[in-house]
């Protein structure tokens, strides 16, 4: 028979997706086309073998992901009942169907990392501390020990070394009494909650076992412990298990992520191994710097990944005087590139080790009106005045939700202190209510008379949404909140904020009219859908695109931009007595170097101010182990010596910089400004600072700078060959 489905794929990702049988691990390297042998796979199984589509999960680590493997099977199979879907979404989903075994309503909420933390904080303020420092220390040990599968009563034990463990574990223990009466999860429940629904309830884990007989993991390097642990169980069953993932890009250990999982599930399913090398995104020159690199860890399956995309031009190392001449050097060559090579923002990534970098390159990109986005800033969903709407109709879905309710219970202003909302607090603990029980009939309460006052018309509110919300869909719902509570009243002041936040709101209401018309289902289905939205689901527009190397993984660029790379940057200098987190911070550069496709750019400093003063600084080790000749050398850059790196002269810095063995003076990519054409007095209009007038010209030549005082901003000095200036 004539296997279509399998058309298109190489011999190796081909071999892999014949194996169906038993569990198979596919150490896949960066760019190796992974998600095409996962959905080919998927439909060898249907339409080739023949099995129910019901019968298969595929699990991935965002919705972006779920979405692309959705859209890619569909244009193979058709419509089909293939669960895929991210960890969360699945447990979730699991959870609402019998969520009640473990004491949980199906309307339970979904706390988000902010409202986690801000329960976290009420819980530390109640044990009377006021040092910050305990409350984050509180919350990243906690996701810890959730991650870790290790309970409140547990974690004393487990932590026995730590000074504060034994109040970190009243903490943990209060929090997750707070979330239970709340009727309520965080992100690690999902997780950690089903793990112990399939534990303590085997008739549960084996109706899933039944309906899944083959399983697909993505991303697998990217488990943590629990993750694992559900993976297992749900093989358990018909023991067909493919994973794919790649231990070279385990990056995330910090947050749970155990590397080791690959070799677990190697030695628990003996698992049949494939290996991806051939990548269809870089070219030769960018992937030999990458394996150079990667092959200094030890913990990780000997690959090294290949390319037929030709050699393609050099990797650039970039020594800059400072972090002010490094972000010259990026956004000039950017203007350049989309200048002379045609090129387009969105073309270019910035990345960095931590996103403290992005300061002055964001002032340098405004400056020279290029357009950019910081990647990893609020997400639409995370924006305040979003996040009061959703609070809202979080409450009209789960009435235990006092936590929304303190969120806005005093928005808009209605008078409500927070003496006021302590009294509920305790009213209601005492007597074992939630919140929404006694607001809705506080009158009836023996709260204060002036309280009752107070709160009355907030409860009469909650009362009148509840009745609507039976008899509405979820977007009328979402109008009526928005209108009966006078939300967009309470940013009714003219300015700029205001209306950003009033087209937010405006925004939000389109998007529940999507998800009415599109998707469908409750109110529950809604706020779950948005909670569990993830970074790197939101539209990519034309810009410059700046962010961590953690948040770029899975994305790829033309050219990508490697800033601060310099010991005790990157790596971190908390890696450098622990080889467990220096291989990390190896990965970690490796995932962001296999980024670029075309262009591959890495920077550095001899000087930068960091911690309130200027600093001599060093190249980052993983120069010297990219190529030898990278390795803290004098010159403004350097190209590696395996791409026959030129010896030429590379020019006194600031006035030249090399491109690829050509020497490239910034008039190449001059706008027709004339340093002569702008002599001191005249006035001028730049497209974002507006009106302002030349007080001084400096460095006239190549590189030509003026000085313009804005009227809105004040004095700026600006290079003549980007600035979009225009004379008035």
């Amino acid at each position: 028979m004539t296997m279509t489905t399998l058309d298109g794929l190489n011999d190796a990702q081909r071999e892999a997706a014949l194996e169906t049988e038993g569990a198979v691990l596919v150490t896949a390297g960066a760019g190796s086309g992974k998600t095409r042998l996962l959905t080919h796979r998927i439909a060898h199984i249907v339409m080739d073998l023949g099995v129910d589509p019901y019968n298969v999960l595929a699990i991935t680590f965002t919705n972006k992901a779920a979405d692309e493997m959705k859209n890619r099977i569909y244009s193979l199979i058709g419509a089909s009942d293939v669960w895929i879907s991210t960890f969360h979404s699945m447990c979730a989903k699991i959870l609402r169907r019998f969520g009640s075994k473990l004491g949980y309503d199906s309307n339970f909420s979904i706390y988000s990392q902010d409202e986690s933390e801000r329960t976290v904080k009420q819980v530390v303020k109640d044990m009377n501390h006021t040092d910050d420092s305990f409350y984050k220390k509180a919350v990243r040990r906690i996701s810890d020990a959730k991650n870790g599968g290790i309970t409140p009563v547990e974690y004393e034990n487990e932590y026995f070394d730590d000074p504060d463990a034994a109040e970190l574990a009243e903490v943990y223990a209060r929090y997750e009494q707070v979330l239970r009466d709340n009727n309520a999860m965080d992100f690690d429940d999902l997780l950690l909650k089903t793990r112990d629904l399939f534990d303590g309830n085997p008739d549960v884990l084996a109706i899933y076992q039944r309906r899944f007989h083959y399983i697909h993991v993505d991303e697998f390097q990217d488990t943590n412990t629990i993750q694992y642990e559900i993976v297992r169980m749900l093989a358990d069953g018909h023991g067909n298990i493919f994973v794919v993932g790649d231990e070279d890009q385990s990056i995330y250990g910090w947050r749970g992520a155990n590397v080791s999982n690959m070799q677990h599930f190697i030695d628990d399913f003996g698992a049949k191994i494939f290996k991806l090398e051939q990548n269809y995104r870089s070219t030769e020159n960018i992937l030999e710097a990458a394996n150079n690199l990667i092959k200094h860890n030890i913990s990780r399956i000997e690959k090294r990944l290949w390319s037929n995309l030709g050699k393609g031009e050099r990797v650039i190392a970039y020594k800059a005087k400072d972090e002010s001449s490094e972000a010259d050097f990026v956004v000039n060559t950017i203007n350049k590139l989309i200048r002379n090579n045609g090129y387009r923002p969105h073309d270019f990534a910035v990345l960095m080790r931590v996103n403290a970098l992005t300061r002055l390159l964001e002032q340098r990109f405004m400056q020279y009106d290029m357009p950019y986005k910081v990647y990893g800033g609020f997400k639409f969903f995370d924006r305040k005045e979003v996040k009061d709407i959703i609070a809202y109709l979080r409450i009209l879905s789960n009435h235990s939700d006092d936590e929304a309710i303190v969120r806005i219970i005093n928005f808009p202003k209605r008078g409500i202190g927070d003496g006021t909302v302590q009294a509920l607090r305790e009213y209601c603990y005492v007597r074992g209510l939630n919140m929404f029980e006694v607001l809705i009939n506080v009158e009836n309460s023996d709260l204060p008379k002036a309280q009752i006052k107070k709160l009355k018309p907030f409860g009469d509110l909650l009362a009148s949404l509840s009745k609507y919300k039976m008899r509405s869909s979820v977007a009328e719902l979402a109008e009526k909140v928005i209108s009966e509570a006078g939300i967009k009243e309470a940013y009714s002041e003219d300015n700029e904020e205001n209306t950003t936040r009033k087209l937010n709101i405006d925004d939000f209401i389109s998007s529940v009219w999507d998800f009415d018309k599109n998707r469908g289902g409750t109110l529950e289905d809604f706020l779950q859908e948005i909670t569990l939205y993830t970074e790197g689901d939101d539209e990519q527009r034309d810009c410059v695109f700046l962010s961590t190397a953690h948040s770029a993984k899975g994305m790829e660029f033309r050219c990508v931009f490697i800033i601060g790379v310099e010991e005790k940057l990157f790596p971190l200098a908390r890696a450098d007595d622990d080889k467990a987190d220096m291989e990390e911070e190896r990965r970690l550069m490796y995932v962001a170097m296999t980024r670029a496709k075309e262009r591959l750019y890495l920077t550095y400093c001899s000087t930068r101010f960091m911690y309130g003063e200027r600093k001599f600084v060093m190249p980052s080790r993983f120069f010297e182990e990219i190529d030898p000749n990278f390795g803290g050398g004098g010159s403004e850059q350097r190209e590696a010596s395996t791409y026959k790196r030129s010896a030429a002269n590379f020019g006194n810095f600031g006035n030249s910089f090399k491109v690829s063995g050509i020497t490239a003076q910034s008039t190449a990519v001059r706008r027709d400004n004339l340093a002569e054409n702008y002599p001191v007095g005249t006035r001028v209009l730049h497209k974002k600072f507006g009106e302002g007038v030349v007080v001084g010209i400096t460095d006239v030549g190549t590189n030509s700078y003026i000085m313009i005082d804005f009227d809105s901003v004040g004095k700026m000095t600006l290079s003549l060959a980007f600035a979009p200036i225009t004379k008035l």
